[in-house]
């Protein structure tokens, strides 16, 4: 299917496409495996995969950033966020934002959350989601993911002897 919609010429219907393809690869038990080989790209055939899917997902620059998130690739959902303040911010857009914030908070993102409590290592991450933060009109989402940041330990606090 993103080999497909490469070739698509409505780039409106391919961002829908990728959207809800974005939804089933994060939300559906049946494709655990998959977002699996996903988090773990050092076998050729996951970067393979990841590409794939990259190329496509680009048409939507929100199920880009889930991609990104999923890969643990932090610092290019980071770069990508700060390129959205030179989009179009449309409702639909924040739209988006708001549910990937609310996937964010599923269980699929559990290990996302928990690299929280390693700033150190993952200060990418941090900027990414306050980034995201930044984007969000405020609203539950806002709230959502203002607490969620307000729950990330000082790294100075965290440090072991």
């Amino acid at each position: 299917m993103a080999d497909i919609l490469l070739r698509e010429e409505d780039l409106r219907f391919a961002s829908t496409m990728v959207h809800t393809l974005n939804t089933i690869l994060l939300t559906s038990s049946e494709l655990f495996q998959l977002r699996n080989q996903l988090k773990d790209l050092k076998t050729l055939e996951s970067r393979n995969l990841f590409c794939c899917l990259y190329r496509s997902w680009c048409h939507n620059p929100v199920t880009t950033v889930s991609l990104c998130f999923l890969t643990q690739n932090y610092k290019h959902a980071y770069d990508l966020i700060q390129k959205f303040g030179d989009l179009e911010v449309t409702v639909d857009f924040l739209v988006e934002v708001d549910k990937l914030v609310q996937l964010i908070e599923c269980p699929i993102f559990t290990y996302l959350r928990l690299q929280l409590l390693d700033v150190k290592n993952n200060p990418y991450l941090l900027k990414a989601l306050y980034g995201l933060l930044m984007l969000l009109p405020q609203s539950n989402a806002f709230q959502l993911l203002s607490h969620r940041l307000q729950c990330v330990p000082n790294p100075e606090l965290m440090q072991t002897a």
